[in-house]
């Protein structure tokens, strides 16, 4: 076993771990199936009324391409070659904001974003993104590049299509304890200490197996708040003769706890269940910390303080604050004698990604920083469930969950190829095996005339996940598909839906200041102009260049931060478009030419290439593409939706907890009546 200073590492935890709120800038796997565990979609509750009953969102998808065009005839031009048959030259653009537009700077204040002369503009890089995505759906190329490859993280406490997984995984199950009263159990999760190693991360055992064998492989101790305010309540009602047992978590009149103890926990019976509501405790933050405890009947702790003060030694955690949940936790001290448990490399990676992306949700659970992986030196508390080869670990008894397979599992084997397309072709590409050099350059967008930012508002930017099945995985009318699901198929290309409008400004809710974001956006009418130079470009490259950034009459595009609620929605316009004369820059014998360029004709350039591209895919018509008119009637901006039909659905209403159906098709939602 690897020699590791874990004294040092456990009296390191002295002291306690508060976590401030802080934002620090398909195959049968695990003993259960993964064929969809017997799910079936059922209809909407007649019950629920229309609100409840809507399903949608500012995004949908384009569906990939099932005819992937790659250059297996010819390979990409070379980039030091001069030939009459290739293509060099300039594109003017000019692009009108339809409705307000922000670029975020990157600042703490967060203005918009300006060029080094101190213009506002928008990055080259950022057009270049927007460009190159559009190739890629005209082009009918692969979007493998574009797709991280990790296995997602769920959990499914209450339901949803993984919610008997899940509980089977964690090996949930009532218990009776007499007269008619049963708790709920999780017989398969384990706790432990998680600490980095110079090998990677690795899970040490406790000196406890288990804290009673009708409890499996818990090992670990609960004490609930409304236990601890009870006792506490009694205590004061003696005038506070004697010692408080749980009194580490009360000083000087505050408490560690998620609930004030002072307080009586009112019992309410809804939908035939009983709660116990506390008075929530405003300054709680997650922590962890050593103590000491006792033991009373095997399975409870009756009593907690400072370290020594009591036989048994150990750490007390205490999760991110949720609705109506109550306790804390006691883990036993580490025995080194026990063999560790080494966590998989690409676990630890898809971990990192996960907690990447939720980090703004996490403000709202005490920040990042409770629920990160250990930094080096550092040892902390950790839930874990070792179950058929695999293992799970989290920061929470209820932790997250790996997906069996990882995302992109979900393409098909036409969109995995690894040949070269337009968008690699065009915009280069690097891989273990070769690299190629873009033969396209993007400037910023520099403003047209000076206007004054709009005054900075606050909005909640809600990211759309992956994880949400029902929206990014393909579904049929019986079987909800999942992560965990045999021959899972991604939906598609996501894409914003444009708007008409900005989100109406309302005060926001103060429980969700930690999580929203400063926007400081430029007004509606503020236009920008850029230039995009190409390289030896072939006549069908370039005509797909031209479609990308003009598309069709009244399309538009978005750009830009908060694309989900109405903003950054943009029109492009070529105002030029030239190449360069080879005969008048190179062969003449005249003096040296000072604007070798020669007009291009736009409209020509971009039938020559749909008309090449039907030819060679047998498309008929590429407009008539079910890709390419998904894509289209996306960017028309004369079959905007209802604001209505394409907003977030409210996680307050539960509209999405309670949700069965899948995201609606692109054409569902531009035909519903209005």
């Amino acid at each position: 076993m690897e020699e590791f200073d874990l004294k040092k590492l456990m009296s390191d935890m002295q002291g306690g771990k508060n976590m401030p709120e802080k934002d620090n800038k398909m195959k049968k796997k695990n003993g259960v199936s993964g064929k969809n565990n017997g799910q079936q979609r059922n209809g909407s509750n007649s019950g629920q009324n229309a609100e409840r009953k809507y399903v949608g969102a500012p995004y949908n998808f384009v569906p990939f391409t099932k005819k992937l065009y790659t250059y297996k005839d010819r390979t990409p031009a070379a980039h030091n070659s001069v030939e009459e048959n290739l293509i060099s030259g300039e594109i003017d653009y000019e692009m009108t904001a339809q409705t307000s537009v922000f670029i975020d700077d990157g600042t703490k204040e967060h203005h918009f974003y300006k060029n080094r002369d101190g213009k506002y503009s928008i990055p080259g890089s950022s057009v270049r993104g927007l460009i190159r995505n559009n190739v890629q759906i005209l082009g009918f190329s692969g979007f493998d590049d574009d797709i991280d490859d990790y296995a997602l993280m769920y959990r499914n406490v209450a339901g949803g299509a993984e919610r008997k997984r899940y509980a089977t995984i964690l090996g949930n199950r009532l218990l009776p304890v007499g007269n008619g009263k049963s708790i709920s159990i999780l017989k398969e999760v384990q706790a432990g200490y998680i600490a980095k190693t110079e090998t990677g991360y690795r899970i040490y055992k406790t000196c406890v197996d288990s804290i009673k064998k009708e409890y499996g492989k818990m090992n670990y101790y609960i004490i609930p708040e409304r236990k601890m305010g009870e006792e506490y309540l009694k205590f004061l009602s003696c005038g506070e003769k004697g010692k408080y047992p749980y009194d580490f978590f009360v000083l000087n009149g505050k408490y560690k706890t998620q609930h004030l103890l002072d307080k009586k926990f009112v019992k309410q019976v809804r939908n035939g269940k009983v709660h116990y509501i506390g008075i929530r405790n405003r300054d709680y933050k997650p922590f962890y910390d050593t103590v000491s405890y006792k033991i009373q009947d095997l399975k409870n702790v009756s009593a907690v303080g400072k370290p020594g003060e009591y036989e048994k030694n150990g750490t007390v955690i205490s999760t991110g604050a949720m609705n109506e949940k109550k306790a804390v936790y006691i883990i036993p001290e580490i025995d080194q004698k026990k063999q560790p448990v080494d966590i998989p490399p690409k676990d630890i990676e898809a971990f990192k990604i996960d907690i990447e992306k939720r980090k703004n949700t996490l403000k709202q659970f005490g920040g990042r920083e409770f629920f990160d992986l250990p930094k080096e030196g550092e040892i902390k508390p950790v839930f874990y469930v070792e179950l058929n080869g695999r293992l799970y670990f989290g920061f929470t008894p209820r932790l997250r969950l790996f997906y069996d397979h990882t995302i992109k599992e979900g393409l098909s084997e036409n969109q995995k190829k690894k040949e070269i397309d337009y968008a690699k072709a065009m915009f280069g590409y690097s891989n273990e095996q070769s690299s190629y050099k873009s033969r396209i350059s993007f400037s910023d967008a520099v403003i047209v005339q000076e206007c004054q930012e709009k005054t900075g508002r606050k909005l909640i930017l809600a990211e759309p996940k992956p994880t949400s099945y029902l929206d990014y995985l393909k579904q049929d009318e019986r079987n909800v598909s999942t992560y965990n699901s045999d021959n899972f198929e991604l939906r598609g290309v996501k894409q914003y839906w444009l708007h008409n409008q900005e989100p109406k400004v309302e005060t926001l809710d103060p429980r969700k200041e930690k999580v929203a974001s400063t926007l400081c956006p430029l007004p509606a009418g503020t236009k920008f102009r850029g230039k995009i130079r190409f390289h030896n470009l072939t006549e069908d490259e370039l005509g797909l260049l031209l479609w990308a950034v003009r598309l069709e009459k009244n399309s538009w595009m978005n750009i830009g931060k908060a694309k989900a609620y109405g903003y950054g929605n943009i029109s492009v316009a070529v105002t030029d478009a030239k190449k360069i004369d080879m005969e008048e820059a190179y062969l003449s014998t005249n003096m040296l030419s000072l604007s070798p360029f020669k007009k291009i004709d736009t409209d020509a350039l971009i039938l020559f290439y749909k008309k090449f591209i039907s030819e060679k895919l047998q498309l008929g018509s590429v407009e008539k593409s079910p890709r390419i008119q998904g894509f289209l009637t996306m960017r028309d901006s004369e079959q905007i939706p209802a604001e209505t039909t394409i907003r977030y659905m409210s996680i307050d209403k539960r509209e999405y907890q309670n949700r069965q159906r899948p995201l609606p098709e692109i054409r569902e939602v531009v035909c519903k009546k209005q």
